[in-house]
């Protein structure tokens, strides 16, 4: 009886105790609290891979506009190594009537996101399209 005692005497006081309380909110908020941090990461490589393939199409855009570049041809393969990191990377460049140089370039999210938690974009392209007058 004596052992009975003690044994609810302990539960009540460990029912009262609260200095757990914290550890439960934390355990169950922990994981979301990892899904935005994996969700910036993604947002944030998206996003210097984007200025990343701006940056080789406006170097290809001039180098055909002062004739260091030649031909298309070249100018795509330009692209492709510059963004050789990337998968599925697609590149049209066109060369107007009225001497404007476009280039389109996509790029799949997929080969541009790092931990995959940016899921309802994964089926999409990041796309850029840049324009330049031919100089020569």
């Amino acid at each position: 009886m004596q052992n009975f005692r003690t044994l609810m005497s302990f539960l009540r006081r460990k029912a009262r105790d609260e200095s757990g309380a914290a550890t439960i909110e934390a355990i169950l908020w922990l994981p979301m609290f990892f899904y935005i941090l994996a969700l910036s990461v993604d947002v944030t490589m998206v996003f210097h891979s984007y200025s990343r393939i701006i940056r080789a199409v406006e170097d290809v855009n001039r180098g055909l506009s002062v004739g260091r570049i030649k031909t298309i041809d070249e100018g795509k393969q330009r692209i492709a190594a510059a963004l050789s990191n990337y998968k599925g990377v697609q590149s049209d460049i066109k060369i107007t009537n009225d001497n404007v140089i476009v280039t389109n370039v996509s790029v799949p999210v997929t080969s541009l996101a790092f931990l995959g938690a940016v899921r309802p974009m994964m089926d999409k392209n990041v796309m850029v399209t840049t324009q330049q007058y031919r100089e020569n």
